[in-house]
């Protein structure tokens, strides 16, 4: 008990008191399934008071546009109820889908939708003469839930979304400062450079919170647009500050410790050097050989676009904390959008596929055995495979909802029918209920899944305006087609996908080379803007998911990242200017991937090094950065003369 906090006890009780008095009203109102009011306020229930409001936005949404499906849905195949199981299926997987192609929080509208879908029409499939009252009855419980969990959580302190966001955004700063200092200094490796780029994956992470944001009324709409035009500048300056360090790397070993000499006497007692602090000396440029004066000349163009940045960064950062601000700093607040994170459209075709093949192979158990079950066998398998199936580790992931669904299973046991028959009044059951519920809501502040568990007991619970308990083999029958459900689920997955930390990394790669063809063929700043916003995303999501298996990878991406970005303005350079055409052979190598292969290296890094004897500055700037993310081992470059 010394453990719990506060705020964990605090948003145990909210999820108690606001499901007792969904329950009540629920059952004043004459309901028949009070527990949806109760349930929708368990899953409801978040520290965040703009994501709860979100969440409860969404519910709202996904139910209100699932039960008029069912009732257009019921009136067509009212007669042939075969045809409408078919239907159903179909549908209810195919929006269940689409919550695979957003990537936010918005998903969940998509998920509640494709669910209630299947709950409604396959539950009251044999009375659709209900169908009707019983849609109107579930909007209006869920309603209910929606606004007793909004109205507790705004009595009782509710939970700003800035302060951690503000704790985010200095942890940011920190760690960026952080990386552009060591690679000023010349502090890199495999293992720092590793530790910086899990920046990556907090920076993005704010695009999963951009759409509850707008929900929360302590963050003002000016205040918002600023995280957004923060984040979009991080993504920006990273991948510069990588070039830097890698630029620096790659000089003699004379001439580095000169520029590093050099710049940590202009950065002395400054946070944001300016444009001349950064300005490399002319003598050093003068006594360096021919590719250190490339590089140092290629590192001069990259200060100067950091300096920028790092200044729009800093203005982006005092507009947030409330100091006063530059009108180009409100201009790129303006122009702030949030960037829609790609969808994967391999994993929605693989999970339209399982989702699909575990409702119909539950649905063939359910009708060729006429199990009374039926319903609840469809709707969890379902559940478990379209909550839990997406995931890097689909199988271990719906194996833990199993255990979720087997530990509901005996604590709404323990609920049913060792501590609701004791309750005889309503005083008893409000007490009965607060020993079962709140201990269950402190567990879910430590597991995200005891919220689920939760919401999974009490859906099993006879909760009447009366309570009786259901006889022993009905709960027992509830509780076996819940785990065949899930098994179904799991089975259905491994057949249609396969999963593991390589196979992730596999489609990683894969998608990285999709979109750099895309990108040798389609090269305006437009198009390299939305390559970098991808790839990092990609670099981004694999880290959080899959951790140390892809830290190393990430590094690798990010030089490639750097490589294609210079190989698309060199075609820029290519189409615009005639004089560049000597650039197309190289260009059109580089596109065949067959520097991956020895031959292939060889051969790229031999044309590129001849073409640095033949252009002008702007090409070189953009061909030392392309031989430096290709090659950064390679032997330095002598112009063809020496």
């Amino acid at each position: 008990m010394m453990n719990i906090s506060l705020n964990q006890w605090l948003f145990a009780v909210k999820i108690y008191l606001s499901a007792m008095l969904a329950y009540f009203i629920a059952v004043e109102l004459g309901y028949s399934n009070p527990y949806w009011a109760m349930v929708t306020c368990c899953v409801l229930s978040n520290p965040l008071f703009g994501a709860l409001r979100a969440r409860a936005v969404y519910r709202f949404i996904g139910t209100l546009a699932a039960g008029l499906i069912s009732l257009f849905l019921s009136a067509i195949f009212i007669n042939e109820p075969i045809i409408l199981v078919i239907v159903t299926g179909i549908v209810s997987s195919f929006i269940l889908t689409l919550s695979f192609a957003d990537r936010t929080p918005r998903t969940y509208s998509y998920q509640l939708a494709g669910l209630t879908l299947m709950l409604v029409l396959v539950a009251y499939m044999g009375q659709p003469e209900h169908m009707f009252s019983m849609v109107v009855s579930r909007v209006l419980e869920i309603c209910i839930g929606i606004l007793s969990v909004t109205l507790v959580d705004s009595l009782l302190q509710p939970g700003s979304s800035l302060p951690m966001l503000n704790a985010r955004k200095n942890d940011w700063f920190t760690d960026l400062k952080t990386w552009r200092d060591d690679s000023f200094a010349g502090v890199a490796g495999h293992t720092t450079d590793i530790e910086r780029v899990k920046l990556l994956s907090d920076v993005t992470s704010l695009s999963q919170l951009v759409s509850t944001m707008k929900y929360d009324s302590s963050i003002e709409q000016k205040t918002r647009h600023a995280f957004v035009a923060l984040q979009q500048k991080i993504i920006v300056i990273i991948p510069r500050i990588s070039a830097i360090g890698q630029s620096i790397q790659s000089l003699s070993v004379n001439t580095k410790q000169q520029l590093i000499s050099h710049l940590a006497d202009a950065q002395t007692g400054n946070v944001n050097p300016s444009e001349e602090q950064l300005t490399i000396p002319a003598e050093l440029i003068k006594q360096a050989s021919s590719w250190d004066g490339l590089i140092l000349a290629h590192l001069q163009q990259l200060f100067t676009q950091h300096s920028q940045d790092w200044s729009e960064l800093l203005a982006l950062v005092d507009l947030i904390e409330g100091k006063p601000s530059s009108n180009e700093a409100l201009q790129l607040v303006l122009k702030a959008k949030p960037q829609p994170l790609p969808a994967d459209l391999d994993l929605m075709l693989r999970m339209f596929a399982a989702i699909l093949l575990t409702y119909s192979s539950l649905s063939v158990i359910w009708y060729f055995t006429g199990w009374n079950q039926g319903p609840n066998l469809v709707l969890l398998g379902v559940v478990a495979v379209s909550f839990f199936g997406s995931s890097d580790e689909p199988g271990a992931s719906i194996t833990n909802f199993g255990k979720i669904a087997f530990f509901s299973s005996i604590s709404a046991f323990i609920l049913g029918y060792g501590m609701l028959p004791l309750a005889n009044s309503y005083s008893s059951f409000l007490i009965v209920m607060a020993i079962y519920m709140i201990p269950m809501g402190i567990w879910a502040t430590k597991n995200p899944l005891g919220i689920l568990a939760l919401a999974l007991s009490l859906s099993t619970i006879n909760f009447q305006n009366e309570y009786t308990t259901y006889s022993i083999d009905v709960f027992l029958e509830a509780s076996i087609a819940s785990l065949i459900g899930v098994y179904v689920a799991f089975v259905s997955v491994a057949i249609f996908r396969r999963w593991g930390a390589a196979q992730a990394l596999r489609l990683l790669l894969k998608r990285e080379e999709r979109d750099e063809q895309h990108l040798n063929q389609y090269f305006s700043e437009t198009d390299v803007s939305i390559y970098a916003a991808r790839s990092l995303d990609r670099m981004s999501l694999q880290m959080a998911r899959l951790g140390v298996a892809a830290e190393a990878f990430s590094l690798i991406l990010l030089a490639r990242l750097r490589a294609n970005v210079y190989a698309a303005r060199l075609r820029q350079l290519s189409k615009n200017n005639p004089n560049y055409r000597y650039l197309e052979p190289m260009l059109e190598l580089f596109a065949q991937k067959t520097h991956v292969q020895r031959s292939g290296y060889d051969e790229l890094l031999r044309l590129i090094d001849s073409n640095l004897n033949m252009t002008d500055a702007a090409a070189q700037h953009l061909l030392t950065g392309l031989r430096i993310a290709l090659f950064p081992t390679a032997p330095h470059w002598s112009p063809a003369h020496d």
